[in-house]
């Protein structure tokens, strides 16, 4: 069969259309590119050059492929681990073209690249020597440039009133922080398969909640693996595998980041907060459902997206729980971390 993209011959089945070999290895590469051609430059070449890129990749969909079948890059001999709960960078997954109507989406992605490079000179470049101490000491930081960027996508929300505000941020922080490290694992997924479980995973355990101890009341590390490894075990197969298999692209997790930070169901907030979280969270949803209807993907495809925010919510108690067993044993939370669960409660 000829090829419905450039007419060879060699067609064959290809991320859900029909090409050959080639078209369908400039579809995958044009998916991964970091340098995508979204307007057509057909016009400016000669008549029997071939199509632009852009062209080319219309086509490429009309055939019937889809973005979403296209497997994500993955780093190579990268090596970083993150406890559940940290800081990923999602500027690293791959681009891909968004539509018009997707403003708002579009945006968040755009900006998280500056917001990487910011969180990235608040964390540090070397995670490994990271203790749970340290880790929670740039909760505030954080949760301010997190916030910083909704409020620059819906600028609305910055006519909140502060309590709104704070029972919001702290309300989503915690999930986020989950939905990070969930990112990081499916970015480096044959990495961490050959991890979780090993003897150094367990080690990384003892010394990430131990050293986070005062010297005069730390448990030995067998102790301390026992209780709190049981918490990492249960993210990586309960949350991290599952977000992992639903092989999100950046747009969709920009979304999920949207929709997570502006719930109208979050408790601690006035009726006026809920409604103008509910309309953006409309207006996301929309974007998401536009976004995946372009990209070709099945109908089920919003529902196992939104998927993801329940796995979170059953996060979240195994986050309260670990909190708990932390002031049980003596474990050094920063007051700003403290304040977030706090916030919660009230």
């Amino acid at each position: 069969m000829l090829c419905k993209v450039c007419g060879a011959d060699g067609s064959e089945p290809h991320f859900g259309g029909e090409s050959c070999r080639a078209c369908a290895a400039f579809f995958r590469r044009y998916v991964h590119s970091q340098k995508q051609n979204i307007e057509c430059t057909c016009e400016h070449r000669l008549p029997s050059s071939h199509p632009c890129r852009h062209c080319r990749m219309l086509k490429c969909i009309a055939t019937g492929m889809s973005k979403c079948k296209v497997q994500a890059n993955r780093e190579k001999n990268r090596v970083r681990f993150f406890y559940p709960g940290y800081i990923t960078t999602i500027s690293t997954l791959p681009n891909v073209i968004i539509p018009k109507s997707c403003d708002n989406i579009s945006k968040t992605v755009a900006n998280w690249v500056e917001l990487d490079k910011k969180r990235k000179e608040l964390h540090g470049e070397c995670f490994f020597d990271h203790n749970l101490a340290q880790v929670t000491s740039l909760a505030k930081l954080d949760t301010k440039l997190l916030w910083n960027l909704g409020e620059t996508i819906f600028t609305d929300v910055s006519k909140l009133s502060i309590p709104d505000r704070d029972a919001i941020i702290s309300n989503f922080f915690p999930k986020w922080l989950v939905m990070e490290s969930a990112i990081d694992y499916s970015m480096n997924y044959d990495q961490f398969k050959s991890f979780v479980g090993t003897d150094e995973y367990y080690k990384k355990c003892a010394y990430f909640y131990g050293t986070s101890m005062p010297e005069e009341k730390r448990i030995k590390d067998e102790d301390t693996i026992r209780i709190f490894a049981p918490f990492w075990d249960w993210h990586y197969s309960e949350v991290a595998h599952p977000v992992y298999l639903k092989k999100c692209d950046k747009v969709e997790y920009m979304a999920l980041f949207l929709l997570l930070l502006f719930d109208n169901a979050y408790t601690n907030i006035s009726e006026e907060g809920a409604k103008l979280c509910r309309n953006i969270r409309k207006v996301i949803l929309r974007e998401l459902k536009g976004y995946q209807t372009d990209q070709n993907c099945s109908e089920m495809r919003l529902a196992e997206t939104i998927d993801t925010l329940r796995l979170l919510e059953k996060a979240e108690q195994k986050l309260q729980e670990e909190f708990v067993l932390c002031g049980l044993h003596n474990v050094v939370l920063h007051d700003d971390y403290k304040q977030i669960f706090q916030v919660k409660k009230l």
